[in-house]
């Protein structure tokens, strides 16, 4: 199966909002439909932004309400085979009405939803932007980076979660766009890439949108002119 999200009304021939199921062999979508909805009342409908399947569950983010049947802010575990929501409700509470809280990239491991986007409150505790929930319970662990911007990108190694991005603050240490943090405390470590700043129009700014780590290796993408010391454009 291949899990399609995005922010649409309609793939493969059929009526799916926002996200759908695809048979792998014959390409045909599925009948699996959590169709999420929006509640703001901004113009905005419903998006999701995140996939991450581990066994019978597929958890979502994004920008919406409602989604599998059941009331769910931003954030959701759906059942593989109905597509309906499980009990797991982290919750991320809708702050202001204009600039509602979503959840952008998520990354499972462990029995651990990494989550990360636009929210100051998940799993029942102050979050600011990024956030640990327990995969059973959803409860917020006690990683709490905190950014003082908004993370694009997570790749979990080992005991070490890296995060991309548009900041320069996390896990309590200086940071452009781009660190390690330590996967129990969310604190940063001492391992610094720092993206610079190239030049975007009018704008000034580094912005790692794309996490890979293989082997000892971390590969990264995004709006950069350096990285980790060396020039480097983009990747």
């Amino acid at each position: 199966t291949l899990y399609v999200a995005g922010q649409f009304d309609s793939v493969g021939g059929q009526a799916r909002r926002s996200i759908a199921a695809f048979d792998v062999n014959t390409g045909a979508a599925t009948l699996w439909n959590p169709s999420p909805k929006s509640g703001s009342p901004s113009t905005e409908t419903a998006a999701v932004y995140a996939l991450a399947v581990s066994g019978g569950l597929v958890y979502v983010g994004g920008y919406f309400t409602t989604i599998g049947g059941q009331a769910r802010n931003g954030i959701a575990a759906l059942d593989a085979k109905t597509g309906l929501a499980t009990t797991w409700d982290p919750h991320a509470p809708w702050f202001d009405p204009e600039t509602s809280p979503y959840v952008n990239v998520l990354a499972e491991s462990g029995g651990t939803v990494y989550a990360a986007g636009l929210f100051t409150s998940i799993g029942g505790q102050v979050r600011n932007g990024v956030a640990a929930l327990d995969a059973t319970t959803g409860l917020a662990t006690p990683f709490e980076p905190n950014t003082n911007g908004i993370v694009h990108a997570l790749a979990v190694s080992g005991g070490t979660v890296y995060a991309g991005g548009y900041f320069t603050s996390i896990g309590g240490q200086s940071r452009n766009s781009l660190a390690a943090l330590d996967a129990i405390t969310g604190l940063a470590t001492a391992w610094d890439a720092s993206a610079t700043f190239v030049e975007i129009g009018s704008g000034n700014f580094a912005e790692v949108r794309a996490l890979v780590v293989s082997g000892g290796t971390v590969y990264a993408g995004g709006f950069f002119s350096s990285i980790g010391g060396e020039a480097r454009s983009g990747f």
